[in-house]
Parts: C-alpha cells; sequence; structure tokens
C-alpha cells in the first residue's frame, strides 16, 4: 500500500511540476519582453513647418505582433534567429494648414532584426503610411487630395535590462530612401499626379517594457528632409512641387493580450 501511495505521489508531483513548466513557458512567451500580440493607443503629430500640421483628433489605435525574445536576450552568441515587429494603425486626425480638414488615416510597419552583440542588433524596416486627405476641401475651400508615403531604413538598437526584469530600448533609424506620392490628380484642374523621392533624414524610438511583460511606453520620431523636385501636368501647363522638410512624433502606450 505505502508503494502505491508513493508512486501515486510521485506522479502527481510530476505532473504538477510539469503543468507549471507549460505555464511558464505560455506566461514568457506572451510577453512584450519576448513574444506576442499587442495593441496600443498613441497620439501622433505631422508637421511641415510653415507649412501644416495633422494631429491625432483625439487618438490613434495600432495592433500587431512581434518576437523581441532574440535581441532582448544578454547571451545572443549561440542563436541568430530572426526577430520582428510587425504592426497596423489607424487614427482620425486634424488637418491644420489651408484651413482645417478631419480625415483619417492608416499604416504600415514591419522590422526584422538579428543580434550583433550582447543586446545590440540590426535589422531593416519599412514603413507605408496612406493619409485619406481627399478627394475634398478644407473648411476654406481649398482642394484636398491623398497622399502615400513609404520609407525604408536600417533599425540600429540596443536593449538596456533592467535588474527587476524590466526593459529599456533605444533604437535609431538609418534612413535608406522614401517616395512621397501626392495625388493631386483628385483636385480639378491637374491632370498627373506627384512623386517625390526622400533620400535625407533619420529617426529613432524608445520605449520601457514593464518587468511582467504586459505593458509598455514608447516615443518615435521622424525627421526628413525636402525632397526631389519633381514635374505635374495642369490645364494650365506643367508645374513643378516638392515635399517639405517634415517631422512625425508619436507617444504612446501598448498592452499584450
Amino acid at each position: 500500500m505505502s508503494k502505491v501511495m508513493l508512486l501515486t505521489g510521485t506522479i502527481m508531483l510530476s505532473l504538477f511540476s510539469f503543468e507549471n513548466a507549460i505555464a511558464e513557458e505560455s506566461n514568457l512567451e506572451n510577453s512584450l519582453n519576448t513574444k506576442t500580440s499587442f495593441y496600443d493607443w498613441h497620439y501622433s503629430k505631422y508637421e511641415e513647418p510653415g507649412f501644416m500640421d495633422v494631429k491625432s483628433n483625439p487618438l490613434s489605435f495600432s495592433i500587431g505582433m512581434r518576437d523581441e525574445t532574440n535581441i532582448r536576450k544578454e547571451n545572443q552568441s549561440s542563436d541568430s534567429s530572426i526577430s520582428y515587429n510587425l504592426e497596423a494603425s489607424f487614427g482620425l486626425v486634424k488637418y491644420t494648414g489651408s484651413g482645417t480638414h478631419n480625415h483619417n488615416y492608416y499604416k504600415l510597419l514591419a522590422e526584422g532584426y538579428l543580434p550583433i552583440s550582447g543586446t545590440f542588433y540590426g535589422g531593416l524596416g519599412y514603413r507605408y503610411l496612406f493619409d485619406n486627405f481627399g478627394p475634398g476641401t478644407t473648411s476654406t475651400s481649398a482642394g484636398t487630395y491623398d497622399r502615400a508615403s513609404t520609407y525604408l531604413y536600417l533599425p540600429i538598437g540596443y536593449n538596456a535590462r533592467q535588474a527587476d526584469g524590466a526593459n529599456i530600448k533605444f533604437q535609431y533609424n538609418y534612413f535608406i530612401s522614401g517616395q512621397q506620392t501626392s495625388y493631386i490628380s483628385q483636385v480639378p484642374g491637374y491632370l498627373t499626379d506627384l512623386k517625390n523621392d526622400q533620400d535625407s533624414g533619420y529617426g529613432f524610438d524608445i520605449s520601457y517594457t514593464a518587468p511582467d511583460g504586459t505593458w509598455e511606453t514608447y516615443y518615435r520620431y521622424w525627421s526628413i528632409d525636402d525632397s526631389d523636385i519633381s514635374s505635374g501636368v495642369t490645364v494650365a501647363g506643367i508645374i513643378y512641387g516638392y515635399e517639405p522638410k517634415n517631422e512625425t512624433s508619436e507617444i504612446g502606450i501598448r498592452f499584450n493580450f
């Protein structure tokens, strides 16, 4: 009898330990410090100094998934698995410039990373933003038109792991190239759109992730210089235009689920 009880107790203890191990692994993989799906609320502002700005009205929303397990580990020497971050955003915004205009936008972002040394990492990033600005008019009857923006860049960063399990992430975004498409043909009298290439700028991200990985705060910034000059056609003849120097900033809070 005692042997049966001892065997039964051993089996139950093993099952309990196995369940705990599964639970711990599940918690580890559902964390913003490792691998998880997430959503966030953020405030964004796009500005062309001296021309116009576009601000969240009131907030924008993102949903995404990521696996940053490998670039947040302190010992990366034996594992070169790719880490990634994927996001889709949507927001209601208010334009202020030649009058005012309320509209919406959406943004897609994809970044892939490889560890370099310690908790340093590098990778490749792509950002696409569609500004659903037209066709229509502002409060002062100025014509509005849709705009699309693409960035290609190299994220280079460092994760500072804290003693309590929290993480502070610093990331510099080296700008490779961008293109701005202005769909001015949506405005009466304009026959073609403008496409302007951008080749100078930079960005950075800073974030703090809580020790349990359930939430984090972040700040994201871009500064892009004047684009090249391109031509378009109107009913009156040829026009020339460029995308002015601009800045974009986001600040928000993110939660895992």
